[in-house]
């Protein structure tokens, strides 16, 4: 059901030209880990808006799934360098792979927080966070969203 709902966003033609829509399609296709799909609609959005921190910073968190460790560094360097006032995906996309590899990431979450304090991936690294130190555990819903974000071997 969810391959027939990425298909039938990535064959809706000229409404895909708002980046907005080519995110929420590479996000279907990287929750389905339809990588090279995903990266091809995050491509589609960043050609309508070459400076779109959201686009580039999902761009990276895919291009670290795939293994292109030192692309996705550099594609989140340009996320970063571009970000809006309030955009928090790169700081938060930049502290997910930081958990992921055992590095300290509460400066990032401080900084995506700061920019928007109602993101939920940003919340939800947070709770991941204070887990590890000790706090509750994760209801299983939000661990699998960040799973699906940052990749299936991202430990509690």
């Amino acid at each position: 059901m969810r391959r027939i709902f990425c298909a039938a966003l990535l064959c809706a033609g000229p409404a895909l030209a708002d980046p907005s829509a080519q995110l929420a399609a590479g996000n279907a296709w990287r929750a389905l880990d339809e990588f090279g799909a995903a990266l091809t609609a995050y491509e589609a959005g960043l050609r309508e808006a070459p400076g779109d921190a959201r686009l580039m910073a999902e761009r990276a968190l895919v291009l670290h799934r795939i293994g292109e460790l030192r692309r996705a560094e550099a594609e989140l360097a340009r996320a970063i360098a571009a970000a809006g006032l309030r955009d928090a995906a790169p700081f938060t996309a930049r502290a997910g792979l930081a958990l992921l590899a055992g590095q300290d990431a509460s400066a990032d979450l401080a900084e995506a927080l700061r920019r928007a304090p109602d993101d939920p991936r940003a919340r939800a690294l947070v709770a991941l966070l204070a887990a590890r130190q000790g706090g509750p555990a994760l209801p299983p819903r939000v661990m699998e969203a960040l799973r699906q974000d940052f990749g299936p071997w991202l430990p509690e």
